[in-house]
C-alpha cells in the first residue's frame, strides 16, 4: 500500500509540476472543471494552448472504484481524422481534427506499434506502484452543434490492471454504454497494444482517451506510521518520467 503525501488531484499536480517542467518545459496546470477546483480531475500539459488535446500529458483524478483513492499518470487522446475535417467545419470542430502536431500521430501510435511503449510501462511497473490502463471513447459531435434536445453520445469505459510483469493486463470492468469498442475485448497484454490502437486508429469518427494511471492511497489519519509516502518528486522520478518521450 502506498501512499502520497497530498489528498486532492489539485495538491498532488501541484506538488509533481516543479519536478516534471525541467524535463518538459514550460507547463500549465488546467481543470476539468474550474468551478470545483478542489474535487475535479486536473492535468499538467507541456505547452500554454488551448485547447490541449495534442499534447500527451499528466492527469490526476479520484478513483471511480476508490474514493480513498488518487489516480496519477499519462493522458492522451486521439482525436479524428484529417478525412473528416468537412463534416466538423466549425472552429470548435476543426479543434477535434487531428494534425500531425497531435502526439497522438507524433509517437505514441508508433510506441504502442515498435513496443517503446510498452517497455515503458514495464520500468514503470518496476516501481512497485499498483497501476492500471483506462481507454475510452466513442463518436463525437461537432461542439458546435449542440441541441439541447438531442441524445447525449454515449461512450465507452474499459479498466484493466496491469500486472507485475508490466504486460499481462487483467480486465477489471467495462461500460459499455455505446458498444463501439468491441475490439478492446481482444486485449490481454500490453503487446495486443500496436494491433489494437492501430485497428482504431482507422475509425476517423472515434474518439480515444488513453490513461495509464499509479493508484496511490490519500493521505490522512488512517495512514500507518510505516505507511510508504510518495512525494512529488517521487511521483515523477519513479513513474511518470517513464512516459516523458510522450508529455509532449
Amino acid at each position: 500500500m502506498i501512499f502520497c503525501e497530498r489528498k486532492t488531484p489539485r495538491r498532488l499536480i501541484e506538488d509533481i509540476e516543479p519536478f516534471a517542467s525541467p524535463m518538459l518545459g514550460k507547463t500549465a496546470r488546467r481543470p476539468f472543471n474550474r468551478f470545483k477546483p478542489e474535487i475535479t480531475p486536473w492535468w499538467l500539459v507541456p505547452g500554454p494552448k488551448l485547447p490541449f488535446y495534442k499534447y500527451g500529458k499528466v492527469y490526476s483524478c479520484f478513483s471511480e472504484d476508490d474514493p480513498e483513492k488518487i489516480l496519477c499518470g499519462f493522458y492522451l487522446e486521439k482525436g479524428l481524422a484529417a478525412e473528416i475535417v468537412a463534416v466538423y467545419n466549425s472552429k470548435k470542430g476543426r479543434s477535434l481534427i487531428m494534425t500531425n502536431a497531435w502526439q497522438w500521430r507524433k509517437k505514441f501510435l508508433t510506441g504502442c506499434v515498435d513496443g517503446s511503449f510498452q517497455e515503458a510501462i514495464c520500468r514503470a511497473v518496476e516501481s512497485g506502484v499498483p497501476m492500471e490502463l483506462h481507454i475510452s471513447g466513442g463518436y463525437v459531435d461537432d461542439p458546435a452543434l449542440f441541441d439541447p434536445y438531442s441524445e447525449v453520445k454515449k461512450k465507452d469505459h474499459f479498466v484493466w490492471d496491469v500486472q507485475a510483469d508490466g504486460k499481462t493486463l487483467k480486465y477489471r470492468r467495462a461500460k459499455r454504454d455505446a458498444m463501439v469498442l468491441k475490439v478492446l475485448n481482444k486485449l490481454k497484454t500490453t503487446a495486443d497494444l500496436g494491433e489494437i490502437m492501430s485497428s482504431l486508429h482507422e475509425d476517423h469518427f472515434m474518439w480515444l482517451n488513453v490513461f495509464v494511471a499509479a493508484a496511490f492511497n490519500r493521505a490522512g489519519d488512517a495512514q500507518p506510521e510505516d505507511a510508504q509516502v510518495w512525494s512529488g518528486e517521487a511521483i515523477w522520478e519513479q513513474f511518470l518520467s517513464n512516459f516523458a518521450p510522450w508529455i509532449k
